[in-house]
Order: C-alpha cells, then structure tokens, then sequence
C-alpha cells in the first residue's frame, strides 16, 4: 500500500512538472507573438507616414498654386519632423541636430528626418521647399499638419496654422 501511495505522489509530481513547462513555454510564446506583432504595427505606420507625404508632394508639385492640407500621424516614439531645401544648396542653422547636418553635408539626398530627442529616421519626399531652409514641426498627439503648395516642379511646406 505504501508503494502505491508513492507511486502516485511520484506522478504527481510529474504531471505538475509538465504543467509548468508547457504553461511557461506557452507564455513566452505569446509575449514574444505579441511583441513581434506591436514592432511590425510600428513599422507599418512608419511606411505609412513616407508613403503618404511622399504621395502628397507627388501629386501637388505640378500643380501650381493649388494649395493643399496633409495631416499626417508621426511613428511612435517620434516628436517631430523636420524637412530639409532640396531646390537649392540649404543653409542650416548652427543649432540644427548634427545628424541632420551631416547628412546634408553628405549629400545623402535625404530631406525628411524624423526626430525623437535626435534625428532617427530620414527618408527623401520628393522635391521639395521650405522656409528657412530646416523648418521643424513638432507633433500634437502624435500628428502633424504641414500645408503643401504647388510650385510646378515642387512642392513648398510649411506649418499649417
């Protein structure tokens, strides 16, 4: 009788073993699913945001005079964004973020740079103006909304206000 007895608490013991690998096993999976899947949401609405202002400075350029609104939700984590003068040689200011103006210098082409407390991100919009020539727009809850003017053969930006 008291084989027995061990016997079972032994297999017990091993049920419970088992129980907490696979629950363990099973959590870890579903933080790591879950972590993978909140990156790639991030991701996604950082092409979201390129592809939409590049959109927007396609379609207006040519069209001169029209003059468009573009609100456009920043990546998380970002405070704002800044666009460089790509229709002629930009003169940056001395307390411009050093990223920025060493990709300038560079000659990167990149003229949209998106900021945490430093320069990020930067991907190049199209043709575009601004005045001055590194104009900086910070985010209101995550967005951002620049006017889009169409010069012919570019579009100028600024602050809508």
């Amino acid at each position: 009788m008291l084989k027995n007895d061990a016997a079972q608490i032994y297999s017990q013991i091993f049920i419970y073993i088992l129980t907490l690998i696979l629950v363990s096993f099973i959590l870890v999976y579903g933080y790591n699913a879950v972590r993978n899947f909140k990156d790639r949401a991030e991701q996604v609405a950082c092409l979201k945001f390129r592809n939409e202002l590049s959109n927007a400075v396609e379609s207006i350029s040519s069209d001169f005079g029209s003059v468009k609104r573009k609100d456009l939700q920043l990546c998380r984590g970002y405070s704002q964004a800044c666009f460089v003068e790509t229709m002629e040689s930009p003169i940056l200011p001395n307390d411009a973020d050093p990223i920025i103006k060493d990709s300038i210098l560079s000659n990167t082409g990149k003229n949209v740079f998106l900021l945490e407390k430093i320069a990020k991100e930067s991907f190049y919009a199209g043709k575009i103006s601004v005045e001055p020539d590194l104009l900086c727009i910070r985010a209101v809850n995550g967005k951002i909304s620049i006017k889009l003017e169409g010069r012919g053969n570019h579009a100028f930006l600024s602050q809508w206000t």
